[in-house]
């Protein structure tokens, strides 16, 4: 008894450091709770059962039991069957408590799992996840069941009452869950589709309950059309709406919300999600995602005024897009069986315009940004130092890429990506421009061993950065080691190398690089064009365009 007492004042004894001078008071438990924090109201009680948890061995604790545990649950799951009438910021915030109060009592559920049941403190596992599943689906079934249908609607059909009142309300409730109560969730969660899930079953089970019945022959028209048009037409609705919110967020200069501090926008395939869902077979799914070639026609629109703006909160919603844009591509091409083969074509392909148009916006920009260092690549200051002048250019590129920090890892990686080949044509581009001539060996050697050194250089950053464009790496060391060669048979030797490995190296790439050799005859070099010329046509002739080769020398622009 005397062991369960000293306990038992331990929870009353701590409360008093409060008073003492200069420490900052810190809410109670009550506090906490009232005003919505539960969070810490749950960290409370946690940090008062691991005590519990450390003197369970002397008998203390399994058999207490914390009234506050049931006033936490209580007022956690209030807020959660408020979570469809959310009106305001605070009250998602509130929400976002609670969810993240239900998640850390799951990790505390977890923590009790290897011990007996006996062992276990009378609160424990305290299912808060499942209770919380449980409670959603008791308020999507109790708002479907009140849902009222517009009286001043005149319909005489029962069952077109039925269709019409329940598919109202669930548009308007699953909106409501991707605009306000998706963001207070982690994206693991999955909650958009957890609530699709919810809805569908209850609005199925009504109208196979309807369908059960005799119906008449007008009624069974309505049903069939309700399954294969109405429908598919509601969902596409729901899509141009969240384009619609999307499109006014932008206008009202809105920045995109952040999650986990990675952009995201993945309402889209919410949606595909749970036209799956509904249908409830994959191979019915087709009535509805055809409707998804209509939306991404809509938000390429949307898509080009966006890029074409100068609103400050541009670059932001173009980030988000973009990670949107590859998530719906990946969607297609990993579900490609519930599309039509046209749409999935169509789809696609406005996709890809769609992600190409969002990376040469940023890749532009890069350009424009470095133009002025760039200037320096290939001339007699590069020659001097080029490693000082590589340092520039990444350090003023860094300045420029922090600004992608947010994007999700995959989105990164392509983009970087694309940023590494664009950076590195430009280089190759400017050294192609001529501005020095390297009159012997020596000075040749020098610039090669320049040139090896800068690329190692640019792929460690771009590498670091994100970019997984491995074979970038040997594009300026194999350009360097035409500068070496001096015997005119060897470089032709080497160049038909570098053309199976690069189908787009062009006779004009070539000539310019090779004007930089000074020591270079004109005659020579007009043999060496010649063999060139012979060794394309051979190459056409034993392999399709670029199919066995990378893609690098078509980007880099020379006259």
């Amino acid at each position: 008894m005397t062991k369960k007492l000293g306990m038992l004042n331990i929870f009353k004894r701590h409360p008093k450091k409060n008073n003492i001078p200069g420490r900052k008071k810190v809410p109670t438990f009550k506090q906490n709770l009232q005003a919505c924090r539960f969070v810490d109201a749950g960290k409370q009680l946690i940090t008062r059962e691991d005590r519990l948890f450390e003197l369970k061995q002397d008998g203390i604790g399994s058999k207490m039991k914390l009234v506050e545990e049931e006033e936490d649950s209580e007022s956690v799951m209030q807020t959660l069957e408020n979570s469809l009438d959310l009106q305001s910021p605070e009250e998602q915030e509130v929400l976002k408590e609670a969810v993240r109060a239900i998640l850390q009592e799951e990790e505390q559920d977890m923590r009790w799992e290897g011990f007996q049941e006996k062992e276990h403190p009378p609160w424990r596992p305290r299912r808060c996840k499942q209770n919380h599943e449980a409670l959603l689906e008791r308020l999507v079934q109790r708002r479907m069941e009140e849902a009222q249908l517009d009286p001043s609607i005149e319909i005489h059909s029962s069952l077109q009452q039925l269709i019409i009142c329940k598919a109202k309300r669930m548009k308007e409730d699953l909106l409501k869950v991707a605009t306000w109560v998706s963001s207070c969730y982690p994206e693991q969660e999955n909650v958009c589709q957890f609530y699709a899930t919810l809805y569908h079953k209850t609005f199925s089970a009504r109208l196979r309950e309807a369908a059960e019945y005799t119906l008449c022959d007008e009624d069974c028209v309505l049903l069939l059309q309700w399954v294969n048009q109405d429908y598919p037409k509601e969902v596409s609705r729901c899509l141009h709406k969240i384009l619609d919110r999307e499109g006014t967020a932008w206008k009202e200069g809105e920045l995109p919300q952040l999650r986990d501090q990675v952009y995201c926008c993945d309402q889209a395939i919410d949606v595909i999600q749970y036209a799956q869902k509904v249908l409830g077979d994959e191979t019915k799914a087709q009535m509805i995602t055809c409707q998804m070639r209509h939306f991404l026609t809509d938000y390429k629109a949307f898509h080009a005024k966006v890029m074409k703006s100068k609103q400050t909160n541009t670059e932001a919603v173009l980030m988000v897009n973009l990670s949107c844009l590859i998530q719906c591509r990946d969607y297609f091409t990993k579900k490609a069986h519930l599309f039509p083969e046209d749409v999935k074509t169509d789809c696609l392909s406005l996709l890809a315009t769609m992600i190409k148009g969002s990376h040469h916006h940023f890749t532009s920009n890069m350009l424009k940004e470095l133009k002025d260092l760039y200037m320096k690549v290939g001339s007699s200051e590069w020659l001097k130092d080029s490693e000082g002048v590589c340092e520039e250019l990444l350090t003023k590129l860094d300045r420029h890429i922090q600004k992608f920090n947010n994007l999700d890892k995959m989105c990164c990686q392509e983009l970087l990506g694309g940023m590494h080949k664009e950076f590195l044509a430009e280089y190759v581009r400017k050294m192609m421009k001529q501005k020095i001539k390297l009159s012997n060996k020596t000075q040749q050697q020098m610039a090669a061993s320049s040139l090896c050194i800068n690329s190692e250089r640019i792929h460690t950053y771009f590498t670091a950065a994100g970019s997984n464009m491995d074979w970038l790496k040997d594009i300026l060391p194999n350009l360097a080691g035409l500068l070496k060669l001096q015997d005119p048979n060897t470089i032709k030797l080497e160049l038909a190398t570098l053309m199976k490995l690069y189908p787009d190296l062009s006779e004009r790439h070539i000539s310019a690089w090779l004007r930089l050799k000074g020591n270079l005859s004109p005659s020579d070099l007009k043999k060496i064009l010649e063999s060139i010329t012979c060794s394309q046509d051979q190459l056409r002739d034993t392999q399709d365009s670029l199919q066995f080769g990378k893609s690098f020398f078509s980007i880099v622009r020379v006259k």
